[in-house]
């Protein structure tokens, strides 16, 4: 198995054009099998206006594609405070995701080639 129960994941869908909606997925996987994954957790959205990753408020629950190469999927600490990730940017002008504790993880699309 790939994935196991009570791992966490943050998972970013890749754009096919352009104007596509940034989006993410930050959760816990409930259960897995070597192709899906159901995690529960938050759905975060690009808003274009502002420039910022907006949380929806509810908890959802998504099955999750191990197999799409449309998906970037990232496993997380397992300290990670799902409940508390947030979207911010550094001084130094990354965009990363945190928890505000442990966890941050650079989410610029181009890492650290800039």
């Amino acid at each position: 198995m790939v994935l196991n129960p009570g791992e966490k994941i943050h998972v970013v869908m890749r754009r096919q054009f352009e104007g596509d909606l940034r989006r993410h997925f930050a959760g816990e996987v409930i259960a897995a099998s070597d192709q899906v994954a159901r995690v529960e957790g938050y759905s975060f959205i690009l808003d274009p206006g502002t420039g910022e990753f907006l949380r929806k408020p509810d908890r959802r629950v998504r099955l999750v594609s191990l197999v799409d190469g449309g998906l970037i999927i990232n496993v997380l600490p397992a300290q990670t405070d799902i409940e508390e990730l947030d979207y911010r940017m550094t001084g130094e002008g990354r965009l990363i995701i945190t928890d505000a504790r442990e966890f941050n993880m650079d989410v610029n699309e181009f890492g650290n080639l800039r």
